[in-house]
């Protein structure tokens, strides 16, 4: 049809992670997705992914650190650092709710960059990359929920501690 014409066809993808972040509904299955256990004694975060529910994953950690098992950075930092871990209800936040794949592989980078960014991360979790997508994603998303706010129990920890 346009092979006798000037015109010429170019195709665009509507499949990017720009497109994929911004119209992204929400999952209502709150047993997966990322989440964040937090040190009972020091501002130190862990930033995590699972595909169970919570108190599993929790079940999971407890069970590292009672039998001593560095089988997870959150295990690694409370048993090399001899700090405290709470109750499941005080220091397990689910912070993304998605599906396991790589958009919560996604997700779960971008949440360790900016906790490392703010300065919370347990020092046993591996530092992300420089990712220029994130820095772009962060200056030019509309939402909320990348950029991420501190809980009055965070802003209690800084209070009291500092992070070494």
């Amino acid at each position: 049809m346009f092979r006798n014409s000037q015109v010429k066809i170019a195709y665009r993808t509507t499949n990017t992670t720009f497109e994929i972040l911004t119209h992204l509904k929400q999952s209502t299955n709150a047993s997966s997705g990322v989440y964040k256990p937090t040190c009972n004694t020091c501002p130190g975060v862990y930033i995590g992914q699972m595909g169970r529910p919570t108190d599993t994953r929790y079940k999971e950690h407890i069970r590292y650190i009672r039998t001593n098992n560095p089988q997870s950075a959150y295990s690694l930092h409370m048993l090399g650092n001899r700090h405290d871990y709470g109750t499941q209800e005080h220091i397990m936040e689910l912070v993304k709710a998605c599906t396991k794949g790589n958009l919560m592989n996604c997700w779960e980078s971008l949440y360790i960059k900016e906790y490392h960014r703010k300065g919370y991360p347990i020092t046993e979790q591996q530092r992300p990359e420089h990712n220029l997508l994130f820095d772009h994603i962060r200056t030019t998303l509309p939402f909320k929920h990348i950029d991420i706010a501190l809980t009055a129990d965070d802003e209690h920890r800084s209070d009291t501690t500092d992070i070494t």
